[in-house]
């Protein structure tokens, strides 16, 4: 179980660089776009990108979602088998439930623009929640050892 509860440690810490990434990739999207946007010529006040164009900016960030999605999926199957309690397991359990919520807003904010206010301040709860798991496991450590 020792064993199991040192690969769920590195896994939080794992999970939180990745959402740290992510905001980043998002942050990466939109200056892409904007840079696209610049690139044009003339004095046009209605400058447009494609889709395809404005798609490409946000590819990393989409699909690093889903994958984050079933890291925190693992996150708590790992949190399960290292019999970490229930009350903890029940904290881990948020975390995949949040970044569903996340990508659910995602999904509404392409056809919504009013929903897509919501996906940024969900992603500060998922970095500070992923950051907070990551904290709990590594002090854990440091207060038995």
């Amino acid at each position: 179980m020792s064993g199991v509860r040192t690969i769920y440690r590195y896994w939080t810490a794992i999970l939180f660089l990745a959402v740290l990434v992510q905001v980043g990739a998002a942050g990466y999207g939109a200056f892409y776009a904007a840079q696209k946007l610049g690139d044009q010529k003339g004095e046009d006040e209605h400058k447009l990108i494609s889709e395809k164009v404005f798609d490409h900016g946000f590819d990393f960030h989409t699909g690093f979602g889903y994958i984050i999605f079933l890291g925190a999926v693992i996150l708590l199957v790992l949190a399960l088998a290292a019999r970490l309690g229930r009350q903890q397991v029940l904290r881990v359990l948020a975390l995949p439930v949040l970044v569903a919520i996340q990508i659910v807003l995602a999904w509404g904010g392409e056809s919504t623009a009013i929903v897509g206010i919501f996906h940024p301040l969900v992603a500060f709860l998922i970095v500070g929640f992923t950051g907070s798991l990551a904290y709990a496991a590594w002090r854990r450590v440091r207060a038995i050892g």
